[in-house]
């Protein structure tokens, strides 16, 4: 009886393991491309419109070429029919896109089909996307001014570090540049860049990005100085400066007046450079006036570069009496 039971069970799991095991269908590999001709960074699209199980799709830069396969070389599967991908470099890529089938029981007799594309990528980089300067313990960003070519790099005269003021030392700093090529070159003041040299930062530096392609763009870098007063005076008191450690362009003036000073009335002292102006709520304020420190009011100091008025640099001036 268990004999026979035991031929029963065998002859089922054979009819089972029968209908599971399906042949392979036949690979169909069908796909389209977005772009054959692209810039650096550019995506191109894959789509799949064919017969596969498992579709592989071989970029053909370094370290994904199909050619290159048994010698290490790796694919990417695609992921529900769709595959998007980026060139780093420029050159002429030979993408493949492999699809396969194979037997649903135990993946056996496996069967492929190919398709190719030719892809050519140009590096035609020019775009600058950041520039900073590195100074310990901070790093500076410049703005890019808006429909223009010009940034401007903003810099304290002093930074607080480990709770002291240090001179920043804009003549001497090294510079950084972030653009998507490794092949467009950056030149300042028309001598390639480095990395490690020192650029004096009190200056207007011309800067040209050249493409691999070819291309050339033209940019200048301005660097302005947070606005300070030489001195500035309520009442004949003299303003002691205080730098905030992370805001730059946040001074505050601290002022030692008796006790039971009105701050509704103060008399307002002050010197600056002649590129300097200083506002009161957007409206220019001279030296001598009356300010009211409880009405709240926007204190401003605004530079302006001489060779370029949409050049500017804005210090946020707090005025604190002890």
């Amino acid at each position: 009886m268990k004999k026979i039971f035991a031929i029963i069970m065998m002859g089922l799991l054979l009819v089972a393991c029968s209908d599971e095991n399906e042949s392979a269908r036949t690979p169909v590999a069908s796909a389209t491309i977005s772009e054959t001709e692209l810039e650096i960074n550019q995506s191109a699209q894959i789509s799949f419109t064919g017969v596969a199980d498992q579709v592989v799709v071989w970029p053909g830069d370094e370290g994904h070429s199909y050619a290159n396969r048994k010698a290490g070389d790796t694919g990417f599967a695609m992921n529900k029919g769709h595959f998007s991908y980026s060139y780093s470099v420029p050159g002429e890529f030979h993408v493949v896109v492999v699809a396969s089938t194979y037997d649903t029981y135990m993946g056996g007799s496996l069967s492929s089909d190919t398709i190719a594309f030719d892809v050519v990528v140009k590096d035609d980089v020019t775009t600058i996307d950041r520039v900073y300067s590195s100074i310990t313990p901070n790093v500076y960003y410049a703005e890019l001014l808006e429909e223009s070519s010009d940034w401007v790099l903003r810099l304290p005269s002093k930074q607080v570090y480990n709770n002291r003021e240090v001179t920043l030392k804009a003549e001497k700093q090294r510079l950084s540049f972030d653009i998507e090529s490794d092949s467009s070159k950056i030149y300042v003041d028309d001598v390639l860049w480095t990395a490690k040299t020192y650029y004096d930062l009190t200056k207007t530096h011309s800067i040209k990005v050249e493409s691999d392609f070819g291309s050339v763009r033209d940019y200048k870098l301005y660097t302005l100085i947070y606005p300070e007063f030489t001195s500035v005076s309520l009442n004949g008191v003299d303003g002691v400066l205080v730098r905030n450690a992370f805001n730059q362009d946040a001074l505050t003036y601290q002022f030692t007046l008796p006790e039971g000073t009105d701050k509704r009335n103060l008399t307002l002292l002050y010197n600056i450079n002649a590129n300097v102006k200083f506002y009161i709520n957007g409206s220019e304020m001279q030296s001598g006036a009356a300010i009211d420190l409880t009405q709240g009011a926007t204190y401003t100091l605004v530079t302006t570069a001489p060779e370029n008025s949409r050049v500017k640099a804005t210090s946020i001036i707090t005025f604190e009496i002890l």
